[in-house]
């Protein structure tokens, strides 16, 4: 864990970001038939940010239900003002008024984005795929100033775009999935058993073949409401996601 950004001063009081504030960034891809998640950014209100890329992921041959595999895992938290100013950034630029569909309509692309948003008691899913342009490319370019140096979207009109990094000390991800599985394993034990991160702990564990940590794993999905729609973005965790679908995704013993 790094505390990062560009100035640590101590602030005046403010609305910004709100205690419930989230922004998760969730890019996709089509692989062997399969949509899979290909990269994902969460932001906490606390400054907290995790950054994965997924190389695989677990997929249940039932369902066709795919669980990234986020083998490539770097968790930093930004200073006060660093995620004050993100928070208000994609605030003015109209992150809960614009369209919640972005981009080309009517394409046949094998990618898209989602960007979710919570604040204030609201919520909001954003869908983008093909060339996006205008507030949403705004956006997205100050999501990307705040990843790890090099990392950005791979969906036209973003990665050709100039964005020049306003962090300092971000970490590149780690490339070990084991040291990934413990970094999460310790941001559960420090911020609680979230779902979405129970699971994405899960299919590392279940990837390294690692079956006893991948079944405790599962128990506590199971006992943080796993499989019911509930969270600021009910859609992470619906769609048909069950215990009995994570149990088929076990490793063998």
């Amino acid at each position: 864990m790094l505390l990062v950004g560009c100035v640590s001063d101590e602030l005046a009081p403010t609305i910004w970001p709100p205690t419930d504030f989230v922004c998760e960034v969730e890019e996709v891809e089509l692989r062997d038939g399969v949509l899979q998640v290909v990269r994902r950014v969460r932001f906490c209100a606390d400054g907290e940010v995790t950054y994965g890329l997924a190389s695989t992921s677990c997929v249940d041959a039932s369902t066709g239900i795919a669980l990234p595999v986020f083998d490539r895992l770097a968790i930093y938290r930004l200073v006060p003002v660093s995620i004050r100013a993100f928070a208000r950034s994609l605030n003015r630029l109209g992150v809960t008024t614009i369209d919640v569909v972005q981009g080309e309509r009517g394409i046949a692309t094998n990618s898209g984005l989602v960007l979710r948003w919570q604040a204030f008691g609201n919520s909001r899913s954003i869908v983008a795929r093909g060339r996006v342009h205008g507030p949403m490319a705004e956006m997205l370019a100050v999501v990307m100033a705040h990843l790890p140096a090099g990392e950005r979207f791979g969906l036209p009109g973003t990665v050709d775009r100039v964005v020049v990094p306003v962090l300092r000390g971000v970490p590149a991800p780690s490339p070990q999935s084991e040291a990934a599985l413990a970094a999460l394993e310790d941001q559960l034990a420090r911020r609680g058993d979230n779902l979405a991160q129970l699971q994405d702990a899960f299919a590392l564990a279940c990837a390294a073949k690692l079956r006893a940590r991948a079944e405790a794993l599962l128990q506590r999905w199971s006992a943080a409401g796993g499989g019911a729609p509930q969270g600021p973005f009910p859609d992470v965790v619906a769609g048909g996601l069950s215990a009995e679908v994570l149990q088929r995704l076990l490793p063998p013993q």
